[in-house]
């Protein structure tokens, strides 16, 4: 029975999830999401900043990487289920980045 409530809820975790990226996706078609900019590292300046693209690149890839990891682990085991552990070289990728990024941020003021 704990399998098959799993089950639902990965699907409909699934499906909120696409539902969001097609909404924020439409949204930025629409143009009622400014994307204009994002990669710069001030406005009306026309050079994009390689730390900001690198941390817009390795965040959703650790995301996804952990909703993978989550969504296949093993539900049979006895006791509580819980969430797994981050793997070390998730957290590794994510902490390079983000120092990275804030290492642009310092040196550029």
């Amino acid at each position: 029975m704990p399998a098959f409530i799993a089950k639902v809820l990965e699907a409909g975790l699934l499906s909120w999830m696409a539902l969001l990226i097609l909404l924020i996706g439409l949204r930025i078609l629409r143009g009622d999401i400014r994307v204009d900019g994002l990669l710069l590292h001030k406005e009306g300046d026309t050079s994009v900043t390689p730390e900001r693209a690198l941390t817009m690149a390795i965040f959703p890839v650790v995301i996804i990487s952990y909703a993978y990891t989550a969504l296949n682990m093993n539900l049979e085991v006895p006791g509580p289920v819980r969430l797994p552990d981050v793997p070390e070289s998730l957290l590794n990728l994510l902490l390079g980045s983000n120092g990275l990024y804030l290492a642009g941020k310092i040196a550029r003021g």
